[in-house]
Parts: structure tokens; C-alpha cells; sequence
């Protein structure tokens, strides 16, 4: 079947609605994952939030973004899922475009508040909404295209964000979920219909006590308890992660921004889901669910081990094809449990794990970023505790499995599902992570000055210590008014910046001359220093150039002239002060010898001789490698 063939066969497959709350989710979950893509990069290193103080930002969000939909789904039975979808939208809206002006954390709040309600309120209506257009057999690839929907719409967002808006404009980023919104608005108006009828005697205030029935199946619960540990790890993902990426100076160059590298989650999803999700029909969701976060934890241990961009980027395309295997199949195993008329309640609770593992991850994910992986200075030690703790869900889900998962018919392979000595052998490798998180060596955090709203944020040098300085010397003789210059490839090694540049000049005039009973004295010659540093398309960056004044020696005596650049505020982190420094020395105008009597005759001084001292030293972290 050709690919035309099978796209149109794809298509009839499902309904027309379907399709529009696929339109929907690719919206919504563009906004959303494009303002993630900054949100902690913007509120830590442009505003100045801590660690903590982010992490109880989002955990209030999360937790509204999962608690509200166990009453939305059922207040949409009462009033109608197309009512609800169009009350989130005009909440959204106003959350983001006012969250464009906001800087303080306090103001942060309430819009949060308000953004966590109008999200949590949209969440449900479209798994849902496909529960009840899709036949089971269709359900588990339905909601793998639902799912590469979630991450279409966040890579296209992701790209042209980390591209046209740069860093110290990550406020911009909330206008552009305004706009992305508001055509869910539109799309909700004109194209979305009910897929159930309304049922006006549903009472809204069923929710908490179908919530005690729902979890009063302990099966169902433990199920949720259990995959609560796999969204702690998850919300380090949208937290901490382009926070590592940005403060511990992994970006390759100043304009990879922290949304393009987080698009490479969503770009993998994209383009291995497809081929993926073709083979998930055929295999138990439970058992996918637990070799996706094998895969999750693998790709963490990969970018928190080896801490570079590369590196990450790798973890990254690893851990993406985990979450793609874990997560929709949990969302497929909840769905194929659920009662047939109660699909959308359970679909709520669903969202639970997410609620619970995101909101304690979170917080305590923020009280660790602080005292472990900034204040330690131990960033591999703060994602080796993330990948103990998926280490020990695995083990849970294995347990969960032995208990009550399917039993085999014959002894096959397939009996290591069942195996204590599989679960034992699982949370073996827990300590070891441990030790090699603690064993890894540990960097600085390059923490930001300032609003990054009124440009470009700069280091704060209180963390920061002075590496020993390099000398290089020239010498050479120079004519009146000429230059000579001296390039010099200055390459800090990682994690050093470029602290100071010094230069000097030094010359000794030539002695006078004795012509039987008269003295010429040899006047005094110029010289001075400039220094160019050419820009970088590539960057943004703009060239650096300093000038010294011309300074002429005494009768007599040697001359010296000194040119020192601190660039401490001089370019943007990224740049480290790499390049090749031109050092032009100039030779002005050089004194001639005059007699020390009125005479009309004078001997010329066409030159000098010259000695260039360059100097220069770095800013390095405390405990990286010098």
C-alpha cells in the first residue's frame, strides 16, 4: 500500500471529531510545551526565581492541571464537553497574555492559579472525547496519533520559539500560547459537537464521591500509586532540564536556545512514533509501560553522567522513546479497564499519577536544585537521585505485574516477568547510580544577574574564582606612523571565561647625540595599543574594539603604555571571550633631536624599537577542572 494509500485509510478510520480534538491538542499542547520550553529558564535566570520557588509554582500548576479535570469530567456530562473546552480557552488567554508582564513571583501566583484551571479543565475533554469515538481495537494507535499530535504541536512550537525569540525575550513566549489559544477558541466554536448527550441531573459534586469509588478499587489505586514514580522523574523533563542546560553552560553557542534543544523530545517522538506505535498493538500496555521507563532512565543517566550538549541531546532522543512507550499505553491500559460508562471518570483519574509524582517532584525537585545541584555543585548527583527513584518504580511495576498481571501458559521467556530475583536485580542497580552520581565531578552553576527583559543577563562573579594568568611577549621595531599587529588565538578551556586582558607596551628612546659643543635631545616618540576582536554572525555578537591614548616617553627617560579590557560585562556568557584578538601596536609620531640652543638644524628620528607584554586570565568555577 502506498503512503498516500495508507494516510487515507489512516484518516477514515476515525471520525471527523476525532480529528478536531487532534486539531485541538496539537494547539494546546503547542502553547503549552513552547512556554515550558522557557518557563523555567525565564523565571530562574531572567527573573531571579530560586530553585524552590519555581518548583512550588509548578507544582501549583500540575496539581491544578490534574486535580481539576476529575471535575470537569464530570461537569461536562452535566453542561457539555464542548461548554467546558470553551471556558478553559477564555481562561487561558487572558493567563498568558497577562504572565507577559509579570516578574514577581507573588503576581505569579494567582495567574498561575488561574492558567493550572483553565488547562486542567481542557485536559480530559480530548482523551475522552476519543474514548467515545473509538472502537477498543483501534484504541491503542488512536492514542499514539493523539500522542504525536501532543508532540508535533510542541515541536513546531519548540523550533520557532528557541529561533526567533532568544533568551532575554522568553516573556514573549506567553503571546504566542495568546494566539494559539485563541484558534482553539475558534476551532471549539465552529467545529467541536458533543459526543455524548448531556445529562442535565448529573450532580458535579459526584465527583469526590466517585472519586472514594473509583479508588476504592485497590487494584486501580495501586496502579496509580505506582505510576506516580514514573511522573517524578517525568517532571524533571519541563523543570530542571533546560535549567541544566543553560545554567551549567551546555549550550554549544548562544542562539541553540533551551526550547530548540528541549524540541528534540517531541522531534523523536515524531519521527520514530509512527514505527513505534505500529508494534504496540501487539503487546501487553503493562509490560511496554515498564521497558519504557527502562528506556526514560537510561537516557537521563546519559545527559546527567556526561554533562555536555551533545550528550544531553542523546539522553534526550533515549528518554523520549521511553516516555513514548510508558505513558500512552498507560493511557491505553486505563481506558481498556474502565467500565464502559464510566470511561471519562476513569480518564480523569487517569491524570492522577501525573498530579501526585508531578507536584512532589516538583517541590522536592526544587529543594533539591538548590542544595544539590547548585548549592553542591553536583548536578550528576541530582539526576542520579531522579534515576534511583525510576529505578525503584520498575521494581514496583514488576511486583504489580507478579501480583496481578496475566499468567503465562507455558514456561517461556516470558517468565522473567514474574521473577523476584528480576525485581531484586532491578533495584541493584540503585546504589550504583547513587555512587556514581557522588563519584562524578562536580560543576558550578553559571547563575544570571538581572532582568533578562532589559537585555542580555550577565554572570555573577561571586561564584566564580581567577585561574592563573598567561603571558605572551612580542618585540619588533617599528617606523613613525606605522602599526604592526600581533594575533592572538585566545580558546578558554570549558567553563572558563575570559576575565581580563592586559597589554603594555614598553620602549626605551634612542640617547641623544653629541656633535662636538652642541647636544641634540631626542624628543620624546608616541605609542599606542588598540585591541579588535571581530563579531560572530553565528552568535549575534557584535565585535569588541578599545583604543589607548598615544603616550610619549620623557627626555631621557623609557616609555610605557597600557591597555587593559575587563569583560566582565563586555558579551554574553556563551562567547567566553574565544577568538582571535587582534593587538595592534602603533607607532605615532617620534620625537626628533633638537639642539638645546636656537639652531636651524635637527637630526630625524625615523623609528623605535618596541617590547609587547600581553596578559590575560580566566574566571573558572569553584571545583571544575582547571
Amino acid at each position: 500500500m502506498g503512503i498516500t494509500n495508507r494516510i487515507s485509510s489512516t484518516y477514515r478510520s476515525y471520525s471527523s471529531l476525532y480529528w478536531v480534538v487532534i486539531s485541538l491538542e496539537l494547539f494546546e499542547r503547542g502553547a503549552y510545551y513552547g512556554i515550558m520550553g522557557y518557563f523555567p529558564v525565564h523565571l530562574m535566570e531572567n527573573l531571579g526565581f530560586s530553585g524552590t520557588e519555581f518548583g512550588i509554582l509548578y507544582a501549583l500548576l500540575v496539581f491544578l492541571l490534574y486535580f481539576v479535570p476529575i471535575i470537569a469530567s464530570s461537569l461536562a456530562k452535566k453542561v457539555g464537553y464542548k461548554t467546558i473546552l470553551t471556558i478553559a480557552f477564555v481562561i487561558i488567554i487572558p493567563s498568558y497574555l497577562i504572565m507577559t508582564f509579570t516578574k514577581s513571583w507573588i503576581a505569579f501566583l494567582p495567574i498561575v492559579i488561574a492558567w493550572g484551571i483553565g488547562a486542567g479543565a481542557f485536559k480530559p475533554m480530548v482523551s475522552a472525547t476519543i474514548a467515545h469515538v473509538t472502537e477498543k481495537k483501534h484504541r491503542n494507535s488512536a492514542y499514539s496519533i493523539y500522542y504525536l499530535s501532543i508532540n508535533w504541536g510542541s515541536l513546531i512550537a519548540m523550533v520557532l520559539i528557541g529561533i526567533f525569540i532568544p533568551q532575554a525575550f522568553a516573556h514573549l513566549v506567553f503571546l504566542v500560547g495568546a494566539v494559539l489559544i485563541t484558534i482553539n477558541l475558534l476551532i471549539t466554536i465552529f467545529l467541536y459537537r458533543d459526543p455524548v448527550e448531556k445529562d442535565p441531573t448529573e450532580k458535579v459534586g459526584t465527583s469526590f464521591t466517585n472519586m472514594i469509588r473509583v479508588l476504592s478499587d485497590g487494584k486501580f489505586a495501586l496502579l496509580l500509586l505506582i505510576y506516580s514514580g514514573f511522573f517524578l522523574i517525568f517532571s524533571s523533563m519541563h523543570t530542571f532540564l533546560p535549567a541544566y542546560y543553560t545554567g551549567f553552560g551546555l549550550k554549544p553557542f548562544a542562539r541553540f536556545e533551551a526550547p530548540i534543544m528541549s524540541a528534540f523530545n517531541p522531534l523523536t517522538i515524531v519521527i520514530l512514533g509512527p514505527f513505534l506505535s505500529r508494534f504496540t498493538d501487539r503487546f501487553e500496555s503493562l509490560k511496554l509501560m515498564i521497558i519504557g521507563m527502562l528506556i526514560f532512565c537510561s537516557g537521563l543517566l546519559i545527559l546527567g553522567m556526561m554533562p555536555a550538549w551533545y550528550t544531553m541531546m542523546i539522553g534526550i532522543v533515549i528518554f523520549s522513546i521511553g516516555e513514548f512507550l510508558t505513558h500512552p499505553n498507560f493511557i491505553s491500559y486505563v481506558s481498556k479497564i474502565a467500565p464502559e460508562d464510566k470511561v471519562a471518570l476513569y480518564m480523569g483519574y487517569a491524570f492522577l499519577p501525573s498530579a501526585v509524582g508531578q507536584v512532589v517532584g516538583s517541590v522536592f525537585g526544587g529543594v533539591l536544585w538548590d542544595k544539590v545541584a547548585v548549592g553542591m555543585g553536583r548536578p550528576s548527583l541530582f539526576w542520579g537521585i531522579y534515576i534511583v527513584i525510576g529505578i525503584f518504580t520498575m521494581g514496583n511495576f514488576l511486583l504489580y505485574n507478579m501480583k496481578f498481571g496475566p499468567r503465562p501458559k507455558v514456561a517461556s521467556i516470558r517468565g522473567i516477568w514474574r521473577m523476584k530475583r528480576t525485581v531484586a536485580g532491578v533495584w541493584s542497580f540503585a546504589p550504583i547510580v547513587f555512587i556514581t552520581g557522588m563519584m562524578m565531578p562536580g560543576l558550578s552553576y553559571i547563575a544570571m544577574e538581572g532582568d533578562g527583559t532589559d537585555g542580555p543577563a550577565v554572570l555573577n562573579l561571586e561564584s566564580m574564582v581567577v585561574v592563573p594568568v598567561e603571558t605572551i611577549q612580542a618585540s619588533g621595531y617599528l617606523g613613525e606612523n606605522s602599526e604592526v599587529i600581533e594575533e592572538v588565538n585566545i580558546t578558554p578551556p570549558e567553563n572558563h571565561f575570559l576575565r581580563r586582558i592586559t597589554a603594555t607596551v614598553t620602549w626605551r628612546d634612542e640617547s641623544d647625540i653629541r656633535r662636538i659643543i652642541r647636544t641634540y635631545e631626542n624628543e620624546g616618540d608616541e605609542f599606542g595599543i588598540e585591541f579588535f576582536l571581530p563579531g560572530d554572525e553565528r552568535t549575534g555578537q557584535e565585535p569588541i574594539s578599545r583604543s589607548s591614548d598615544m603616550v610619549a616617553n620623557q627626555h631621557g627617560s623609557p616609555g610605557e603604555v597600557t591597555l587593559e579590557l575587563g569583560l566582565d560585562h563586555e558579551f554574553e556568557t556563551s562567547r567566553n571571550g574565544t577568538g582571535i584578538w587582534q593587538i595592534t601596536v602603533i607607532c605615532g609620531t617620534c620625537g626628533d633631536y633638537y639642539a638645546n640652543f636656537p639652531s636651524l638644524t635637527y637630526y630625524q628620528d625615523d623609528g623605535n624599537e618596541y617590547s609587547l607584554s600581553l596578559e590575560y586570565d580566566y574566571y573558572t568555577f569553584e571545583g571544575s577542572d582547571q
